[in-house]
């Protein structure tokens, strides 16, 4: 019961969310979830500032964005992928968190669909 509530661990239910299954979109899924593995690791380093992170955050953060901004995969596991991300920056990067949600699909989503970009 607790699966449906949202507890699944992140590489299960970003692979639900990919409806489209090619060689190209399971290297970049490989390589967004290492992103996000290394945002999370991140995290755990002592900062400063709420506002600006850590270079550690800061670093992970913009490898994620790049790699999610270029990835042939749908919108809706874009989306997902940067909910899982900005999950892990909660509270440790103000700055980071905003830029994660500045970079969510959500008109391409309203008016495009999920359609994959490869």
């Amino acid at each position: 019961m607790a699966a449906g509530c949202g507890s699944t661990p992140v590489q299960r239910s970003v692979q639900q969310t990919t409806s489209c299954t090619n060689p190209k979109a399971a290297r970049a899924t490989k390589r967004i979830l290492a992103d996000i593995a290394a945002i999370k690791r991140a995290a755990l380093l002592p900062t400063k500032s709420t506002l600006k992170g850590n270079a550690a955050i800061n670093s992970a953060t913009d490898a994620f964005l790049r790699e999610v901004e270029t990835a042939p995969i749908g919108n809706l596991a874009r989306n997902r992928m940067i909910d899982h991300a900005a999950a892990s920056l909660v509270g440790k990067c103000e700055q980071c968190f905003q830029a994660l949600e500045g970079a969510r699909p959500i008109v391409q989503i309203e008016h495009h669909g999920n359609s994959c970009t490869a």
